[in-house]
């Protein structure tokens, strides 16, 4: 039964994700919560750069959850500022939102982003790749993420 759920909740996405495939048309959501969500998007590259995790993991609903590729899931916002003050510096990050569906209380947000990591003593890493992003709205009108998940668009061993 679990699994039975699971698949039709798979192929609830990928049909609602064939359908806005390509286009920033955000269905039944209003145009002010569309702004609100292509907001996130733009400030997303700078919060990053200047490394504002504090503001970053705001956005996070308390019991988020990141769906990191080839790593465990990383579950709620403490453990997200963690993961997140762990990163070595950054010398470019670029996030762009493709598409935005959603129904006035769930979106989700497909992105493109590209980041060049300069560790401490090893040359910089670039790496580009996609990011699904799910939000809920709140009572007093926000939004907040409740899941996302991304990977790389390098092939593997790269």
């Amino acid at each position: 039964m679990r699994i039975a759920r699971r698949l039709l909740g798979l192929m609830a996405l990928a049909a609602a994700t064939a359908r806005g495939a390509g286009s920033e048309d955000a269905g039944n959501l209003s145009p002010g919560d569309r702004a609100a969500l292509r907001a996130i998007a733009e400030e997303d590259t700078r919060i990053v750069l200047a490394r504002d995790w504090a503001a970053l993991t705001a956005r996070f609903a308390p019991n988020a959850v990141r769906m990191p590729p080839n790593a465990p899931a990383i579950e709620g916002r403490d453990a997200i500022r963690q993961s997140l003050e762990a990163m070595p510096p950054l010398s470019a990050f670029n996030f762009r939102m493709v598409d935005l569906q959603g129904d006035g209380r769930i979106a989700y947000m497909r992105a493109a982003w590209s980041i060049t990591a300069a560790p401490p003593g090893v040359a910089a890493v670039s790496d580009s790749g996609k990011i699904l992003i799910v939000f809920q709205k709140q009572a007093d009108g926000s939004w907040l993420t409740v899941a996302d998940a991304w990977n790389s668009d390098l092939p593997v061993g790269r």
